[in-house]
């Protein structure tokens, strides 16, 4: 009887291994752990291969992924290369979330840079017995286990230590809400991900390993910095309006007053919102009429509701602001299961209040405004992950928009009542 095909292993030199854990548990949770993970196909995700036992450690073995490991490589200078390994490191952490797990432990020596960022050590966090590397673990992860939302906040960590002086000011202000203290306040890996790559062209990054930094990097911040992040009504520096609101991110929104301020969105409304302005590639030098961009977006919000797309919803909107803030909340209402039936929004009239500054290269064409919109919410009924349904009856409303307009298309920055 001829013998049976021998297993040939990965060469030794093609895989890396790490102790995980100890003794039998550890043993059946990383075993489960890296059967479970085979589901995920995503090139920013390192995917073990399999668990052995040495004695009584548990050792995970994983392919080698070539590259430089994020811990020892300089600081990133350039907007576009930084915008480029945060969103692909987001897109990863979506990938994962999308499949049911998280990280448990974001940092950057978990990060290897090569033809694009790679997210490694998928093993140790999921035991129970790792929090995070200090500095980086958000504060929820010293009495909880791994989640997308504490996820997310290590990416912001992770994203203000690699960024370097030059475009510091833009890293910190567009992570604020990655790192807000509540999880339930930052927004989706998803939504970092597509937003991000609006902020600025992605460009790849080549890094130098073992390229000394000069002086201690700068500690990442939480606290929020208002200057970087409210959109106000007054007359400010063009430099400090390029620096505050240069990101731009896509996002879909619908009915702006307070009645439904826990609101969800829709891909349909990302593509109504890119549609109210050209999205020619090439420069615009003069924005279309703020009104018809004000009442497209409003239009798209309730589709992106109606559909559960939380995704457009944070399209629509400026990255960092208090309109994206909120956006990013409503996304993940939505992706945890509320859902709108029956919700309608019909635009009735809108009227542009006030036109902000011009901006140097835009031919004197305005980059702000204040538009006011009235609309119809239809009689719909809301429903809780939980279960629990709300009737919400037909009623009329008006919303003050404050646009920012991006260079090709108008974003909404923040919404209010109406004086």
């Amino acid at each position: 009887m001829p013998s049976a095909p021998a297993r040939v292993a990965p060469l030794a030199l093609d895989r890396v291994s790490r102790v995980v854990g100890r003794g039998d548990r550890d043993e059946r949770l990383a075993r489960e752990r890296v059967a479970d993970l085979a589901s995920v196909a995503h090139p920013g995700v390192c995917v073990p291969l399999d668990v052995a036992r040495e004695d009584d450690a548990v050792v995970a073995c994983s392919p080698r992924v070539a590259g430089v490991a994020l811990s020892g490589a300089g600081p990133v200078e350039a907007l576009g290369e930084w915008v480029w390994l945060v969103a692909s490191l987001a897109d990863a952490l979506a990938a994962l979330h999308r499949a049911g797990f998280s990280h448990g432990d974001v940092s950057p020596a978990n990060v290897i840079v090569g033809v694009r960022p790679v997210l490694i050590d998928l093993v140790g966090a999921a035991l129970g017995r790792e929090r995070g590397t200090p500095g980086f673990a958000a504060p929820e992860r010293a009495r909880g286990g791994p989640s997308p939302a504490a996820d997310v906040y290590a990416l912001g960590a992770v994203a203000l230590a690699v960024a370097g002086d030059t475009i510091r000011t833009q890293a910190e202000a567009w992570m604020v809400p990655l790192l807000a203290q509540d999880p339930d306040a930052r927004p989706t890996a998803a939504a970092v991900a597509a937003g991000l790559s609006r902020c600025a062209a992605p460009v790849r990054w080549r890094p130098e390993a073992d390229v000394p930094r000069q002086g201690t990097p700068p500690p990442a911040r939480t606290e929020r910095d208002p200057r970087a992040w409210a959109w106000r009504l007054v007359r400010r520096p063009v430099r400090t309006l390029v620096i505050a609101l240069a990101c731009v991110a896509a996002i879909a929104w619908i009915a702006w007053g307070p009645d439904l301020a826990a609101s969800e969105p829709s891909a349909r409304g990302a593509e109504l919102a890119a549609d109210s302005v050209p999205a020619d590639p090439a420069p615009v030098l003069s924005p279309p009429a703020p009104v018809a961009a004000a009442v497209a977006l409003t239009t798209a919000r309730g589709e992106a509701l109606a559909v559960g797309d939380g995704e457009a919803l944070v399209a629509m909107t400026v990255p960092g602001s208090g309109a994206w803030a909120t956006a990013s909340r409503e996304a993940r209402s939505l992706e945890e299961g509320t859902v709108f039936e029956g919700l309608v929004i019909a635009e009735r009239g809108a009227v542009q209040v006030e036109v902000g500054d011009a901006v140097e290269g835009d031919n004197g064409a305005p980059r702000r405004a204040l538009v006011a919109v009235t609309y119809e919410v239809s009689p719909h009924a809301r429903s809780d992950p939980d279960g629990h349904s709300v009737a919400v009856p037909a009623h009329t409303q008006t919303a003050l928009l404050a646009l920012e307009w991006s260079g090709t298309v108008w974003r909404v920055a923040e919404v209010s009542d109406p004086p």
